[in-house]
């Protein structure tokens, strides 16, 4: 890889590891209390700083590691959220794209709740059907920040989303 995709590859892969069936997940109040915005905060300040002594065409390099930072941030509250916590420890889980060879797609379900997890593991734009019951769900994550849902989609390459129903 040329380092085209390079956050987004990475942010791909990571919100598809996350949200996996069988991923350890602990309930969220035995976990200890971590406080992501300060976390991500005080990376930022070291990140600006470093940004300083670096060359200025480095500068967009730091910005896309802060928002790195920031989307594993919103994966770990993600993680915390009771609901979802519950899906994907005791979901059922379904594949949602078998006949895609790049992309992967399942569903988890509990309780009438559903959870729909796509990513294209992938550096070419991909044809995707979104199921329409999905259209109208709650967007909770994605890797890009400007997503429209359509039954028809272009997935980018390394998109990956993850919509709550």
């Amino acid at each position: 890889m040329n380092g085209a995709y390079l956050f987004e590859s990475a942010k791909c892969m990571a919100l598809t590891l996350q949200l996996m069936q069988g991923s350890p997940v602990q309930d969220p109040a035995d976990e200890p209390d971590i406080d992501n915005n300060a976390v991500v905060n005080e990376y930022k300040s070291e990140a600006k700083y470093k940004q300083n002594l670096v060359d200025p065409k480095n500068a967009e390099a730091a910005i896309s590691r802060d928002s790195l930072l920031d989307f594993y941030g919103k994966l770990t509250l993600l993680r915390k959220d009771a609901l979802i916590n519950g899906m994907l420890a005791h979901g059922e889980f379904k594949l949602a794209a078998a006949e895609h060879a790049q992309v992967f797609a399942y569903e988890r379900s509990l309780d009438g709740k559903r959870f729909l997890i796509v990513s294209n593991w992938s550096k070419e734009s991909l044809d995707f059907d979104l199921n329409p019951d999905f259209l109208d769900g709650d967007l909770r994550v994605s890797v890009y920040p400007e997503i429209i849902l359509s039954n028809k989609m272009m997935l980018r390459p390394y998109e990956a989303f993850a919509i709550l129903r």
